[in-house]
């Protein structure tokens, strides 16, 4: 491979590199740039050259790249930030970005947040865009390496390159459909033993109980069952698991149509539960509320993120305004 001079490399070259590392495709790189797909394939044959290394090859599932363009990456991603925040005025002015943001939630935060996020992005930066990903691990890795801004989940050990703050908190509920056998009597620890559960796994990490999962030195906990299993073995029982799902959207809909019962998010029932005809009942047994916080690097809160930080937690603010008045049986 060629070590080339920047006199002789043009940096929009640099752009492509990143956008198709990012996307993995032509078609997709050239949508987010703004360029054909032609134009897209002749910067990257020139890149090709100028740095003597194929950088991507075709696969069944795009483009990958090659081991030196997966080496050098993450350092021309940064030197491209850099670039960007040396020549970005000090001020951030929303009206006038046209700012491609990344944000990294679950169904459930994101149904909460993203709502009054994207009115407000649109009346007050209506050149910026969003780009809403799933929070599969290893998104510590996303953050370090800047292909996401901001993760928002439940977290329980932070490492010090990440800084986080609280949006909004909420209870655990158990839902079943209201035409359930069991929906006219009380929810007890026994009545939970004997019934079949559907549940949310997260999958692509260390599982260490209790809902939690290692993903890069972060320790994020996942709603799931936040302690039944030990209430449960006090007195001899285990749960009896029938079908695990990657979504609560898709829980709570099996749970419409079959005699399985679930624990959710109070929110989510409040958002779903009506339409689905679900009936929620208040844990038999101690459960904790949970904050749901946003987490970004340290080294990556420009004003630009702090704006839209505070959209979010004026969408957290409005979530706790409107959740009270609770419904729930016992309650």
């Amino acid at each position: 491979m060629n070590t080339p001079h920047l006199r002789n490399l043009d940096l929009n070259l640099l752009r492509v590199f990143v956008a198709l590392f990012d996307e993995g495709g032509v078609t997709r790189a050239g949508v987010r740039l703004g360029l054909t797909q032609s134009a897209v394939s002749h910067a990257l044959n020139r890149l090709r050259y100028a740095l003597g290394d194929e950088l991507f090859v075709r696969g069944p599932a795009g483009m990958r790249p090659t081991p030196w363009a997966s080496e050098i990456a993450p350092g021309v991603r940064a030197a491209l930030a850099q670039l960007q925040a040396a020549l970005t005025p000090s001020g951030f002015v929303p009206a006038e970005t046209d700012r491609r943001f990344v944000i990294a939630a679950g169904a459930y935060p994101a149904s909460v947040l993203i709502p009054h996020v994207a009115a407000r992005m649109l009346a007050e930066a209506p050149r910026a865009s969003m780009r809403l990903r799933s929070p599969e691990p290893p998104m510590a890795d996303e953050l370090d390496a800047g292909r996401c801004d901001l993760l928002v989940s439940v977290f329980g050990r932070i490492p010090d390159r990440f800084d986080a703050e609280p949006v909004f908190s909420d209870d655990l509920v158990w839902v079943m459909r209201e035409s359930h056998p069991c929906a006219n009597q009380p929810l007890t620890l026994e009545l939970l033993a004997e019934l079949p559960h559907v549940l949310v796994a997260t999958s692509g990490a260390v599982e260490l109980g209790q809902g939690s999962i290692m993903d890069g030195g972060l320790l994020r906990k996942v709603v799931i069952d936040d302690g039944l299993d030990e209430q449960l073995a006090a007195f001899g029982r285990e749960r009896r698991i029938r079908m695990t799902v990657s979504d609560l959207q898709v829980v709570m809909s099996i749970v419409s149509g079959s005699d399985m019962v679930a624990p959710v998010p109070f929110g989510m029932y409040q958002l779903l539960g009506p339409a689905l005809r679900l009936r929620a009942f208040a844990p038999p047994y101690p459960v904790q509320r949970r904050d749901i916080s946003i987490l970004w690097r340290k080294d990556n809160d420009g004003p630009a993120l702090q704006w839209l930080r505070g959209l979010l937690r004026e969408a957290g603010a409005r979530f706790m305004e409107q959740r009270y008045g609770d419904p729930r049986d016992g309650r």
